[in-house]
């Protein structure tokens, strides 16, 4: 019996983040093409990946690891679908994971930091105009940037992942054309980080999470996308090998 590569077995977890198929999942959910509910398939994925089904299922299995896929029997593996009340759950940890971030962050500041947060808040802004896939990713930075300036890596941790749960919430629940009222609310928060005025930052980062919560609506939406569209549209271009192809095609006449 062939014995398995010990190394395939032992994947360092921060390395298989980086994994180009786990990033270009994770860029289609963050910036809500890949919606809650879609199927998986191994072979249209390896198809846009260029890479084969065995690659394709190592990183599906480790989205869901972080609760991002789900694997049904006998089904395959589909972008999950959080229910209201995890939603619900989701957004109140952001708040107090936030509240905790913004703290620290105003305890640590220092000049370069402010300097820091000045930087990203201009690059967002400069982006305010630009498409909506734009802006949900640069809202998301936002976050992350004052998770890091807490300093503590175990809080910036819990951020992205939380962050990329609220994004597949976002892309269940927000009815289209909700407005969005970030380039409003972030240049409050920095202000009253900035004055390291740590009441008023809370007020203002708890007022920014509690919109974007009324913002959704807890009956979801079923937008039908075709995979290879998706990732074509984020960059990634189709690098098909001639077997990959004929299956996929013969995989696409059997649905």
């Amino acid at each position: 019996m062939r014995k398995r590569d010990a190394s395939t077995n032992h994947v360092d977890h921060a390395t298989r983040d980086q994994d180009p198929v786990v990033q270009g999942i994770l860029k289609a959910i963050s910036l809500k093409r890949l919606r809650p509910g879609m199927k998986l398939s191994e072979i249209e994925l390896a198809s846009v990946f260029g890479t084969n089904r065995a690659h394709i299922r190592q990183a599906l299995f480790h989205l869901g690891s972080r609760n991002l896929i789900t694997h049904i029997p006998n089904r395959g593996a589909f972008v999950s679908q959080p229910s209201a009340d995890e939603a619900r759950a989701v957004f109140d940890a952001r708040k107090m994971l936030e509240a905790a971030t913004v703290s620290r962050a105003i305890e640590n500041l220092t000049a370069p930091m402010t300097q820091d947060l000045k930087r990203i808040l201009k690059l967002e802004q400069s982006h305010t105009h630009c498409d909506r896939w734009d802006g949900l990713s640069m809202g998301a930075g936002f976050h992350l940037e004052i998770a890091r300036l807490s300093g503590n890596p175990v809080l910036v941790k819990f951020m992205e992942e939380l962050s990329l749960r609220t994004s597949l919430i976002v892309a269940q629940f927000e009815p289209p054309g909700a407005e969005d009222r970030t380039p409003d609310a972030h240049p409050r928060i920095v202000e009253r980080i900035l004055a390291r005025d740590k009441a008023g930052a809370l007020e203002a980062m708890e007022e920014h999470l509690t919109e974007i919560q009324a913002r959704l609506k807890f009956d979801g939406f079923d937008n039908h996308v075709e995979i290879a569209t998706i990732f074509e549209d984020l960059g990634i271009v189709p690098r098909p090998k001639t077997g990959a192809s004929k299956a996929l095609k013969k995989h696409l006449r059997e649905q």
